[in-house]
C-alpha cells in the first residue's frame, strides 16, 4: 500500500501542476482575445510584442509562487527570467509533462531576443566594441567650446549625446550638434543624440521683496498656503505659489505635497477656492528654507495637465530635424503619448522614435498602455527617470518598481534607459561612495545607461564602462550567467 502511495504522489503533483499551467494559458488566449482591437492598432513591426507584453501581464496578475516551487523542485522552467517569450517558455514545460497546446506561439526564445536586441540597436545604436551597454551623456552649456572634452567622450564609449531642451536654447544647442558632428567625423565613432522635451513645470515661486524671486523659512507643524492664485494674502501667513495653474483644486485634505526634491513634506489640511492649507510634517535639511523655483511632488494627487507645452511645441521643430529620438517628460498616460504623436504628425515625423521618461505614479501606473500607444507609430523606449518618481512611489519601493519596469519592457522588447543620479558623488566630488557602485552595477540589466552633467563627466564614463562590462558577464537583463568564478576556481583548484 505504501508503495502504490509512494508511485502516485508523483503523478498527482504533475497533474496538479499541469491543471495550473493549462489555466495560466487559457487565460493568455483571453487575455490577448480581450485587447485584440489594441493588438491589432499596433504597427505591424510590433504586433508580436505587444501579444507577449499582453501575455506576460496576464500572467503577472496573479501570484504563481507556489506554482513555481513545484515547477523548481520537479527540475522544470519555473517560468522566470522569460519575460521576451513568455506563452513559449510555458508552452514548452507543459509539453514536457505531456501536453503540447494546440495553438502556436508568436515569439519563441530566438525571435524574443531577436525582437528585443533589433529595437535596442535601432533606437540606441549599437553597442561598443567592447560590448558593453551604450552610455548617455548629458552635454553641459560648456560643450559648445569643448571640442576635445566631446572627442574624448566618444573614444571613451558614449554613445548616445544628451541635450536637455529646459537649459540653454538653440543657438546653443547648434553649436553643441556642430560639435559632436565634427567630433564623429574625427574619432570615426557613432554616436545617437538624444533630445528632451521640457515638459510643464511644476515649481514654487515665493514672493519676496518687491516681488522679486524670495525663500520661506519653515519648521515642522507650521501651516502654509499653496495656491496659484495672485491673491493678495496677510503679511503673516505664508504661502508658497504654484507655477502651474489648475493642480491645486485636486488636492484634498489627507494628500501628501513634497517640496524641493523630497526634503519638505506636508500634508493637505483643508482645500479651497484654488488655494491648499499645508501642515509641515518632516523637514529633511539643516536648512529649512523653501526657495522659488524649486520641484513640486503630488503622490496622492491625480490632476491631467497638458502633456506638451507651448515651449515645447516650439523646440519640437528643431528636435525632429537635428536629433535622433526625443525624451517625453512627465508623461503619465497613453492620452499623453497620442498627444505627443498629433504633434510629430503634424510635423511630417509620425515615426519619430519617442523614449517615454517615466518619473511619476500614474507613468508607472499605466505603463503598459504608454508602451502599447508608442508602438502604435514607431520606435519606443522607456526612460526610468529615477528623481521625481521615487518621491511619488516612495523611496522604499524605488528597487521594487526599477525591477517591475525592467520586466515590463523586456516582455514588451522595448528599450530601456537607467538614469538619475548614476554616480552621482563621482560626477560632483570625484569619488564614488559604495552604494553607488552597486547602484550602478543593476543598471547593467537596463539597455543604455544615462550619466548627468558634473565636473567629472570623463572619469565617471570610465568607471561606468568597468562596472558594467563586468555586469554584464553575471547578467543578460534579469538571467545569470554562469560565467566561471575565481573563487571557485581557486578553491576546485587547491582540491
Amino acid at each position: 500500500m505504501l508503495i502504490e502511495q509512494l508511485d502516485t504522489a508523483p503523478m498527482k503533483h504533475t497533474e496538479e501542476v499541469l491543471k495550473d499551467l493549462k489555466k495560466i494559458y487559457e487565460e493568455m488566449l483571453d487575455a490577448e482575445l480581450k485587447h485584440r482591437d489594441t493588438i491589432q492598432g499596433v504597427k505591424v513591426c510590433y504586433r508580436n510584442s505587444a501579444i507577449n507584453l499582453i501575455d506576460y501581464l496576464s500572467l503577472r496578475s496573479k501570484n504563481v509562487e507556489t506554482l513555481q516551487v513545484k515547477l523548481h523542485e520537479s527540475g522544470l522552467s519555473s517560468l522566470a527570467s522569460s519575460e521576451s517569450h513568455i506563452k513559449s517558455q510555458l508552452m514548452q514545460v507543459m509539453e514536457r509533462l505531456g501536453d503540447k497546446p494546440s495553438c502556436g506561439c508568436e515569439v519563441d526564445v530566438e525571435s524574443g531576443i531577436r525582437h528585443l536586441q533589433h529595437n535596442i540597436t535601432g533606437l540606441l545604436g549599437g553597442a561598443p566594441t567592447d560590448q558593453t551597454i551604450p552610455v548617455m551623456v548629458t552635454f553641459d552649456t560648456n560643450f559648445e567650446n569643448d571640442f576635445d572634452l566631446i572627442c574624448s567622450l566618444l573614444e571613451n564609449g558614449m554613445r548616445v549625446a544628451r541635450i536637455n531642451c529646459a537649459h540653454d536654447n538653440p543657438e546653443t544647442w547648434t553649436r553643441m550638434i556642430l560639435n559632436l558632428e565634427q567630433a564623429k567625423k574625427q574619432t570615426a565613432q557613432p554616436c545617437k543624440l538624444y533630445m528632451d522635451l521640457a515638459g510643464p513645470k511644476i515649481r514654487t515661486h515665493i514672493v519676496g521683496r518687491k516681488h522679486q524671486r524670495g525663500k520661506l523659512k519653515v519648521a515642522e507643524g507650521d501651516e502654509v498656503i499653496l495656491t496659484d492664485q495672485e491673491n493678495h494674502f496677510k503679511k503673516s501667513e505664508k504661502v508658497i505659489h504654484c507655477t502651474l495653474p489648475g493642480i491645486v483644486e485636486y488636492l484634498q485634505p489627507g494628500h501628501r505635497v513634497f517640496f524641493d526634491d523630497g526634503l519638505f513634506e506636508a500634508v493637505v489640511q483643508n482645500a479651497e477656492n484654488k488655494s491648499a492649507v499645508l501642515m509641515i510634517t518632516h523637514i529633511a535639511t539643516k536648512k529649512p528654507v523653501i526657495k522659488s523655483d524649486k520641484g513640486i511632488n503630488f503622490p496622492d494627487t491625480g490632476f491631467s495637465v497638458t502633456p506638451v507645452t507651448k515651449y515645447d511645441l516650439e523646440c519640437l521643430p528643431f528636435i525632429v530635424q537635428h536629433a535622433d529620438m526625443l525624451g517625453f517628460s512627465f508623461v503619465n498616460s497613453a492620452a499623453d503619448m497620442k498627444a505627443l504623436q498629433r504633434e510629430l504628425s503634424r510635423l511630417n515625423k509620425s515615426a519619430f522614435p519617442v523614449i517615454a521618461k517615466i518619473e511619476t505614479k500614474q507613468a508607472v501606473d499605466h505603463l503598459p498602455e504608454i508602451i502599447l500607444q508608442g508602438m502604435k507609430q514607431g520606435p519606443t523606449g522607456v526612460m526610468v527617470a529615477r528623481g521625481d518618481m521615487a518621491i511619488e512611489i516612495g523611496f522604499e519601493r524605488m528597487s521594487e518598481i526599477q525591477d517591475e519596469i525592467l520586466w515590463i519592457c523586456e516582455a514588451a522588447h522595448t528599450p530601456v534607459v537607467w538614469a538619475t543620479q548614476v554616480l552621482e558623488n563621482m560626477q560632483k566630488q570625484g569619488i564614488a561612495t559604495r552604494g553607488e557602485i552597486t547602484d550602478a552595477a543593476h543598471a547593467a540589466q537596463a539597455d543604455c545607461v544615462m550619466i548627468n552633467k558634473g565636473d567629472y563627466t570623463l572619469q565617471v564614463l570610465h568607471t561606468l564602462k568597468d562596472i558594467l562590462k563586468r555586469g554584464r558577464k553575471n547578467n543578460f537583463k534579469n538571467r545569470r550567467l554562469f560565467r566561471s568564478l575565481s573563487i571557485a576556481s581557486h578553491f576546485i583548484g587547491d582540491k
